[in-house]
């Protein structure tokens, strides 16, 4: 009889799309569990920023301040949960909107991004203004915790039922714990929210030098506060720690 067990040209068994779904399920399980290679991970970025590793990327020719494992999971949940609307605090130069815009684009879906930030510097505008990827950003310079910020939020997101909250601007307790509570509950049911920079619980203390965040002041510490007095809301470990090398561990939340 013959063999008809799927083989690669090296001989190895080769599993169906079903049981390799399974494999790779239960290996992102054990990774994201995996506290001692966390650490290392950490470790290593903390090495890396010695470099400003975090800054030297860009998307489509603009500065972009993501990690590349990130930027991979970002596809994955965008291609997964196909966004109609994405807010974002911290635009910063612009890359980051791109990203966004790019991603929905992949998906098939029409551009649709707010960009909040206390202060939008030109060269960001000029940036996004003319740029292929620019068109379907909107900016507001404001407060993301102001009422400004909400009542443009909640504009933007009308009668979307898929929206993704992205929070990246000031890191210390205080103002992330406002911007999730004045943004966060905003979000129709199923919406997310991708808290950036959870890592500076991760990092030595003190490693900020010059910053107004540390260890036991940050969005990992809001967040936490924020979970505990919201039942409406749930970490989404499969975002959460699907990737090693992060800013967003244990900080992407959905509501219910």
């Amino acid at each position: 009889m013959a063999d008809t067990t799927d083989r690669s040209s090296h001989g190895d068994y080769v599993p169906d799309g079903g049981e390799f779904a399974d494999q790779r399920r239960e290996w992102r399980e054990s990774l994201g569990a995996d506290a001692e290679l966390r650490q290392q991970a950490v470790d290593l970025q903390v090495a890396a920023e010695k470099h400003s590793y975090t800054y030297q990327w860009e998307w489509a020719g603009v500065p972009v301040i993501r990690i590349p494992d990130d930027v991979m999971v970002l596809q994955e949940l965008f291609w997964s949960y196909r966004p109609e609307r994405i807010v974002e605090t911290g635009v910063a130069r612009g890359g980051s909107m791109l990203l966004n815009t790019s991603l929905m684009r992949m998906c098939g879906l029409e551009p649709a991004v707010l960009g909040i930030d206390h202060k939008v510097f030109p060269h960001t505008t000029s940036a996004l203004a003319e740029h292929p990827l620019g068109e379907g950003v909107t900016l507001l310079e404001a407060d993301s915790t102001s009422e400004d910020a909400v009542a443009a939020m909640r504009d933007f997101i009308d009668g979307a039922e898929r929206v993704i909250l992205v929070l990246d601007s000031n890191h210390t307790h205080a103002h992330v714990l406002g911007e999730l509570e004045a943004l966060a509950p905003l979000l129709p049911s199923g919406g997310m929210v991708l808290v950036a920079d959870t890592l500076v619980e991760e990092f030595p203390e003190g490693h900020y030098e010059g910053r107004p965040w540390d260890r036991g002041d940050n969005p990992m510490t809001a967040v936490n506060a924020f979970v505990e007095a919201h039942d409406d809301f749930d970490r989404d470990d499969t975002w959460g720690r699907r990737a090693l090398v992060t800013e967003f561990r244990d900080g992407i939340l959905r509501r219910r």
